[in-house]
This record gives structure tokens, C-alpha cells and sequence, in this order.
């Protein structure tokens, strides 16, 4: 199955994959813009835009926007990250139409009330106080403003407390309107969903908007080094060490996946069967690979008793150094690429995540992969990509330790 594409006069992508015999479609407006995307002074806009488009549009309040998303039955739903914001719903076929009015007019026609602004300033707060006091989120987040210093992709998602705090109802307009005029849009469709239908209704919505994409910016530059920090919450060593990764785009992004989920990816991994089945050291570790536009990341997390916290250190310096230098075997290579090709075929039969897959891919890299090219792509990977793969990443490695006290 092949997505069909059009692309509007102002360039914004159509994308939709029709399958038959479904009675539901998953409906996204995927923005090429995330909290990399903001000015110093907006750091956290992005995130407060997703709420505020919630909160009532110049058409219904908050209370009635809420109960059209009900009537749907689906889900209406929104999420920012470092380089995307996307709205997205799923529903019965026959309320297509109305779903996709809805996102077009949270998207496009935000209310922006003041006391509204004043309240989800509080609940966005919270939000970013809840996180500080999980400690496996706040080292990774502090592991990332190591990494990439001043750079935009080092900033939390939910943004800086100060620029949220001081945002008023005029600089959010400013930044909403700012994010339609620059960003790239995907209207994408997947399920029972008619293509010509899905164009009439983006025409018809986005048609006389002319999106100028910002020029590419600033690529990031990746720091190495070592830190020893202390949290009076950790009741554990908490050690994520992180590498320089591929980018989306990356030819050699299927060896960097399946690397991963050699290392640490998994339980098979080489990091879970030593750290944890082997010597017992954590209950917890994992690797986890970020490939972002320009860049990448390629983390391992590891939560351990203080007093092993050198022994640990010592053991994943262990595995890293073993696959760098041999390589992984021919049963785990083949292993890890049937658990990937599974993962691929599995995530083809849930419609959110085809919408998702396209809606990344145009925004990513400019075209719509098939499925069949993924897997070949995937099956071409060989033991010396891998080891190309992990050598060339983890060469070169940043280390955080979080103690308790």
C-alpha cells in the first residue's frame, strides 16, 4: 500500500493512505515546528501553544470545543516535541469531515482568552514541576543542556519557567501566527479516508495560507565531558552516558537502530543481559536512540545502588568496548533485525501509526517511504554497518552521574 501525495500550490502536503475494509481514519495536521524552533524569549511557547488551542476557538469555548470532541467518540489529541507539533484524531469514517474541521479550527483559530492564558500558565507549571521531581526524566533532560549547550535542542519541551510565566496573550498570537507563516504542513489521512476529498477539505482550510519556511538553522554542536551531580530526591545512582547519533536522513540509520537495540534496546541487549541478569546491578537500563533533523543522540540509562555506581561504570565501559571491537554475533544480528522488521509490519496495522510514520517522513525528509523499502533497507544492514555504527558513535561519549544527598 502506497500513500497518495499532493502538494498544494503554497506547498502544503496531502498525504493519505486509503485501506479498505476499515470503518475509521486517523487524522493529523503535523507542523514542521517544535520548541528548537523558538526564540530564547519564547522557550516553552511551543508547548503552551498545544494547550491554549484547546482552551476555545474564535468559534466555541473551551466547554463547547470539548463536547464536539466527545461527540466524536475517537480521540482529539496534540503533542509537541523538540522538532515537531502535531494534532492529531481518530474516528468513524462518516465523521471525518467534522474531525478534520475541528483540528483546522484549533489550529488555525485559537482563542487565546486572557483568563484562560492566565490558568494554563499554572497547569503547564505543574506539568514542568512534576517532571523535575521524576529523577529518570530530569538527568536525561539535564544530560541534553550538557550535550548541546546553547543550543535550542538542549531546552526542556515544557519550556523555561521564566519565558512561560512572563508569555501574555499578544506575544502568543505573535509566535502562533509567526509558527503558521514559517512552518511546513502535512494534512495527513489514513484508514477510509478518499484523497481527493481529504485535498478539497485542506484546500478549502489551508489554501490561502502561504507558509515561507524558515532557511535551515544553526547545526548543533556535540559536547563530550564528564559530571557529577546531587539530587536530595535520588535514592539510586542514576548514570546516563550519551553519544553523537545520526540524523533521520542518515543513510546509515538502520545500523544505528539495530546497534541500539543490541546494546541496550531490549532484553536480549548485551547492556541488560550483564548489567542485570549477569551481575545484578540495575534494576533499570536502557539505551535509546534520538535521530533528529540535523543530529542525533544515542543514550544509556542506567539506575544502580550508590555503593555500585564504579562497578556499574566499569561494566558498561565493558560492553561497549567488547561490541566496538568485535562486533555483533550472527544470531543477535539476525535477532534484532527480525525484532525491527516485527515492529515495522506490526505498527502497519494500527492506523495512528501509519498517519504518524507519513506525517514524519514529509517533514523529515521531504518524501513518503513505503514499507517495502524500509524493510530492504533494514535487511541490508550486516555486521560491519553495526560496528561501524557503534564505533563511530561511542568513540567520543558524554557522562552524567546523579548521586543521592
Amino acid at each position: 500500500m502506497h500513500a497518495e501525495i499532493t502538494v498544494l500550490t503554497n506547498g502544503v502536503a496531502v498525504i493519505s493512505e486509503h485501506l479498505p475494509g476499515r470503518q475509521s481514519v486517523a487524522l493529523s495536521l503535523s507542523l514542521g515546528n517544535g520548541s528548537r524552533d523558538q526564540l530564547e524569549e519564547e522557550n516553552g511557547f511551543a508547548h503552551l501553544l498545544e494547550h491554549m488551542v484547546f482552551k476555545g476557538s474564535l468559534l466555541r469555548d473551551a466547554d463547547a470545543l470539548n463536547a464536539a470532541m466527545e461527540a466524536l467518540g475517537g480521540t482529539i489529541n496534540a503533542f509537541t516535541d523538540r522538532e515537531m507539533t502535531v494534532f492529531h484524531g481518530t474516528m468513524l469514517a462518516e465523521d471525518a469531515g467534522a474531525g478534520f474541521a475541528l483540528l483546522e479550527e484549533m489550529l488555525m483559530r485559537p482563542r487565546f482568552a486572557h483568563a484562560d492564558l492566565r490558568l494554563e500558565k499554572q497547569v503547564v507549571a505543574q506539568e514542568a514541576a512534576m517532571a523535575a521531581e521524576d529523577i529518570e526524566d530530569w538527568v536525561q533532560e539535564r544530560v541534553l543542556r550538557e550535550l548541546w549547550g546553547d543550543h535550542p535542542l538542549a531546552w526542556s519541551v515544557l519550556g523555561s519557567a521564566r519565558c512561560i510565566r512572563q508569555a501574555s496573550r499578544r506575544r502568543l498570537v505573535a509566535y502562533h501566527e509567526r509558527v503558521l507563516r514559517e512552518s511546513r504542513l502535512a494534512v495527513v489521512g489514513v484508514g477510509m479516508v478518499d484523497h481527493d476529498t481529504l485535498c478539497r477539505w485542506a484546500e478549502g482550510a489551508f489554501g490561502d495560507i502561504s507558509p515561507q519556511p524558515r532557511g535551515v538553522d544553526q547545526p548543533p554542536t556535540f559536547r563530550t565531558g564528564r559530571r557529577l551531580v546531587h539530587r536530595p530526591q535520588a535514592q539510586q545512582a542514576h548514570l546516563v552516558w550519551a553519544a553523537q547519533a545520526c540524523s533521520v536522513a542518515d543513510p546509515a540509520y538502520y545500523a544505528y537502530a539495530v546497534a541500539n537495540l543490541i546494546l541496550g534496546g531490549g532484553t536480549a541487549s548485551h547492556l541488560f543481559r550483564e548489567l542485570r541478569e549477569r551481575r545484578g546491578l540495575a534494576y533499570q537500563v536502557f539505551s535509546h536512540l534520538e535521530a533528529l533533523r540535523d543530529a542525533g543522540e544515542w543514550m544509556i540509562y542506567v539506575a544502580t545502588p550508590a555503593r555500585s555506581r564504579d562497578e556499574t561504570a566499569v561494566a558498561m565501559t565493558d560492553v561497549l568496548h567488547r561490541l566496538m571491537e568485535s562486533g555483533p554475533e550472527a544470531e543477535e544480528l539476525a535477532g534484532a533485525k527480525r525484532s525491527l522488521r516485527v515492529q515495522i509490519l506490526l505498527g502497519q496495522e494500527d492506523v495512528e501509526t501509519r498517519m504518524a510514520r507519513l506525517g514524519r517522513q514529509w517533514l523529515y525528509l521531504g518524501r513518503c517511504i513505503a514499507v517495502e523499502e524500509s524493510l530492504q533497507r533494514l535487511a541490508a544492514v550486516d555486521a560491519a554497518a553495526v560496528t561501524a555504527a557503534l564505533s563511530k558513535a561511542w568513540g567520543q561519549r558524554f557522562e552524567l552521574s546523579c548521586l543521592p544527598g
